[in-house]
């Protein structure tokens, strides 16, 4: 995927016709379509003797350098050479974990599972599906930095400005560097794909659930033990709810690194019994009740509302709005109350 041109002294003129990267975006998110070919996957290297070692910390260091370094982890004008990310959180869990039949119930059959979209993988190159055990996630939270966090909490109605570059850089850099780890890993053997610039990354209402996409991130990163749910559906972590999460899928055994609460909700004040409902509070459309929690059809037309209010103001091609997950207690951590509730 070519990296989305930064303006660095102006604003795009007429976004909604020439703000190509952001009309590309989510034309993929929502259809599936526009994404750069899969990387090949060299079905030779093994036996000409690699000798890259991908283990554990492999992929803890390569994603850690990525969001230091990488160019495309950066804002546009207003906001030239910012960063839209700080240091973030890997995890592992494995392809084999009996949650990912879980996500089949809970969220739908829509939902793959790493053996489903590794074998859809595996085909376009030929070979073999690995079983689910041969399989593991790599997830990640990419924390958004105290800057933008603390400009999207003073908004009362929509989005800020910083939020909206970080809704569509965000994305795009999320997808641009894991391409780049998954091309590499095809390049020495090793089977891997992205799920989400693939076809099979459609958005669609579904039943029971309403909106929703075949591949979750934030269940994902659940299942690897990376945070739990709040009443406004972001996922609480260590780092907070202020974040994009990213996960892709390999052909290697490894080991996960942290423990998931039994309890979805174990970091959230409100779940756990201690009034807060801050991020209700910041609803600009009532969105979040105690009752049902989140209306996940009233949070959407809403959101899809955003994308005048970011053309005329913000010069950009995208949607968003996430007042309820900044200037509420789980912004930037797990509330100091609700520690003792992660696992040892």
């Amino acid at each position: 995927m070519s990296p989305r041109r930064k303006m660095q002294t102006r604003y795009r003129r007429f976004s909604r016709i020439t703000d190509i990267g952001g009309i590309k975006s989510a034309i993929g998110e929502m259809r599936g379509l526009g994404y750069p070919k899969q990387p090949v996957l060299d079905k030779g290297a093994r036996a000409r003797g690699s000798d890259s070692s991908f283990d554990e910390q492999w992929f803890v260091d390569t994603i850690k350098d990525k969001i230091a370094t990488h160019p495309d982890n950066s804002m546009e004008f207003p906001f030239y050479g910012e960063r839209v990310f700080d240091e973030p959180l890997v995890a592992f869990v494995r392809g084999n974990d009996p949650i990912f039949d879980d996500l089949k119930r809970i969220i739908g059959p829509h939902h793959l599972t790493p053996a489903e979209i590794m074998a859809w993988q595996a085909d376009n190159n030929g070979v073999s599906a690995p079983p689910a055990e041969d399989l593991s996630v790599v997830s990640f939270v990419m924390p958004i930095t105290g800057k933008t966090k603390d400009e999207n909490a003073s908004q009362p109605e929509w989005l800020s400005e910083r939020w909206a570059q970080t809704r569509m850089h965000g994305e795009l850099f999320s997808q641009i560097f894991v391409r780049e780890i998954v091309t590499h890993l095809m390049s020495e053997g090793v089977l891997a794909v992205s799920p989400d610039v693939t076809p099979k990354m459609r958005k669609m209402r579904y039943p029971n659930v309403g909106w929703a996409s075949p591949w979750s991130h934030r269940h994902i990163a659940y299942a690897a033990g990376l945070g739990t749910f709040g009443m406004h559906d972001f996922l609480i972590t260590q780092k907070g709810c202020g974040h994009r999460l990213g996960s892709f899928v390999v052909n290697l055994r490894l080991e996960p690194n942290r423990k998931r609460p039994d309890d979805i909700h174990a970091y959230c004040l409100q779940y756990q019994g201690k009034k807060c409902m801050k991020c209700a509070e910041r609803c600009p459309v009532d969105a979040i009740i105690t009752e049902d929690a989140h209306d996940k059809e009233g949070c959407y037309q809403r959101v899809a509302k955003s994308v005048e209010y970011c053309n005329k103001n913000y010069h950009m091609f995208i949607y968003g709005c996430a007042l309820c997950a900044t200037g509420v207690p789980c912004e930037s951590q797990i509330p100091a109350p609700l520690l003792k509730n992660v696992p040892a």
